[in-house]
């Protein structure tokens, strides 16, 4: 469970503090070396050299300026990995083929020849143009590079401008790769014609367009930059159909003071509100083709100067195809109160005062999951002696229960089914209702993943991070996620699994969300694959995959 991972991370931490206490201080580690430019290997003046700790058992951050040799030292050092940043203006950090963007700072051992190095910026400049190719103004330009999920802060891995008043554009301090280039109009943007179509004006707006002049992401051509260019991008932005969503919302909960209503697009092209007119009455202009979900925020009063404030989803979709949608009567989801049970799969008695459960909402793009009052949050309620628990003014939507325990004790733990009506919905979750019960089984019989991480020599990596993904039918579940940190010896332990096939992963530094599919496609078939019965210890050894090389 994620909350026990938390909490053993402490203990652990505390624990090593507790072990190097002493009446003397013990002394830092330092670590020395270079700033270079590459290609030339020529020294770098006056380069920023940050090292931000990873890992729970280091903490803090540092810092030093290269000097007329390019050399810099880190003193004061607690052992652990650290992510090495260097800043200088006009220069990237390299952070290809085997270039070190990371360090681990094992006891007693420092370095006097660590090397960073850098390349010459590349610049993406172009010019941006409407419909009838003339200069568009005010459009924000996006560069992402492609592959840079893995990367750490202040790699210089995007960037962004807008265009001035003859539609040009200068993104700089790029580092050299291939880049997705998005250009993003000001919302509403009228286009300026507007064709006949069975007699009927066609409203078109300008939208977000992919170069080299697309709507479709997907047939978008990245743009390569090499160390030093200046590569020109050129494009138009399209137009699309917009269309009128207007209709009446019924059921907005008594005492509201204000009330608005928010459109969201599922693929996220634009969002829109206002206020609800007199009887509940809305209409939203310049609306694109697609789905979309419609949200209230209900302003109840005021309490100590601060708004009562609660969000409630329209659970029905809005689909807009190719012509105005009016006439709509919306009923707000008021949700309601979620109860439920623990029991043991055993039958056996059990404390039930260590856990807690914590409601997630089950898309987690919905911004407008929440509970007491909240937006886009989760809410967290302890359980009784009984194995009861309650959560009350839960807005409407799809949730999913997490356990989590107050107990390093009950790591082997595992939430063995979560059930509505006799139902199984622990991967899928629920909706809330007036009234929502849960039936929760827990087992003690939890799986582990024990093992050890090296690299492409077969040497054992400390402080390196290790995940599991589990299987695409649970990839859902937030609790089947584990993570841990490898000592100094490369060891990791990944405990209180459900059964199930797993994919486990080595980083040495990791810093997104591993649920994300661009995740998934670069890096799955790159882990080691292991199936778990109840119960099982099975003991691996991972490849680690180094965060400067980039994924497929």
């Amino acid at each position: 469970m994620k909350r026990l991972l938390i909490t053993f991370s402490c203990l652990v931490a505390a624990a090593f503090a507790l072990q190097n206490a002493s009446p003397q201080k013990p002394a830092g580690i330092t670590v020395q070396g270079k700033v270079l430019q590459e290609p030339g290997g020529q020294p770098i003046r006056k380069a920023s050299v940050h090292f931000s700790a990873r890992d729970g058992q280091s903490n803090g951050q540092y810092s030093d300026t290269s000097d007329a040799e390019g050399r810099f030292k880190i003193d004061d050092l607690k052992p652990g990995r650290y992510i090495v940043t260097v800043e200088h203006p006009g220069f990237v950090q390299s952070a290809s083929g085997q270039r070190p963007v990371s360090i681990s700072v094992q006891p007693g051992q420092g370095t006097t020849d660590f090397v960073c190095y850098m390349q010459t910026a590349a610049v993406i400049t172009g010019k941006v143009t409407d419909l009838d190719g003339d200069p568009m103004s005010n459009v924000s330009i996006s560069a992402l590079r492609v592959g840079s999920a893995l990367r750490g802060r202040n790699f210089r891995d995007s960037g962004n401008a807008a265009t001035n008043d003859l539609g040009e554009f200068r993104i700089h301090d790029l580092r050299a790769g291939r880049y997705t280039i998005t250009a993003n109009p000001p919302q509403g943007l009228r286009a300026p014609h507007a064709g006949e179509k069975d007699q009927v004006k066609e409203n078109l707006i300008y939208t977000t367009t992919y170069y080299p002049g697309t709507l479709d992401k997907e047939q978008s051509v990245a743009v390569e930059v090499h160390p030093g260019d200046e590569a020109p991008v050129n494009f138009g932005v399209l137009a699309s159909a917009a269309y009128r969503v207007a209709g009446t919302v019924v059921g907005v909960p008594g005492g509201a003071v204000m009330t608005e209503i928010m459109l969201f697009s599922k693929d996220h092209r634009g969002e829109q509100n206002q206020r609800l007119a007199e009887g509940g009455r809305f209409e939203f202009e310049n609306v694109r083709p697609g789905s979309y979900t419609a949200t209230l925020l209900v302003v109840t009063g005021f309490s100590e100067g601060k708004p009562g404030m609660k969000m409630i989803r329209v659970a029905e979709p809005i689909e807009v195809s190719a012509a105005n949608v009016d006439g709509l009567h919306l009923q707000p989801n008021v949700g309601g109160t979620v109860q439920g049970k623990f029991r043991m799969d055993t039958g056996q008695k059990f404390d039930w005062t260590q856990l807690n459960v914590v409601l997630l909402p089950a898309d987690e793009n919905d911004f407008a999951a929440g509970v007491g009052g909240t937006s886009g949050g989760s809410a967290l309620s302890g359980v009784n002696k009984d194995g009861s628990f309650e959560l009350k003014d839960v807005t409407g939507g799809s949730y999913q229960l997490l356990v989590g325990a107050k107990s390093n004790n009950l790591r082997d733990y595992i939430t063995k089914s979560v059930n509505v009506d006799g139902r199984d919905v622990a991967d899928s979750g629920f909706t809330v209702s007036a009234a929502t019960s849960l039936d929760v089984v827990i087992s003690a019989k939890g799986a582990t993943i024990e093992g050890t991480v090296v690299d492409s020599k077969g040497k054992s990596v400390a402080y390196a991070t290790v995940l599991d993904i589990p299987s695409a039918e649970h990839r859902n579940r937030h609790d089947l996620y584990q993570q841990d940190t490898t000592d100094e010896l490369g060891h990791f332990s990944l405990r209180g699994l459900n059964p199930g096939k797993y994919t486990v992963l080595a980083f040495d530094d990791l810093q997104t969300d591993v649920r994300q599919p661009e995740f998934l496609r670069a890096y799955e078939a790159r882990g080691e694959q292991v199936e778990l019965d109840e119960g099982a210890r099975t003991n691996i050894v991972v490849k680690l995959i180094a965060t400067d090389i980039e994924g497929p």
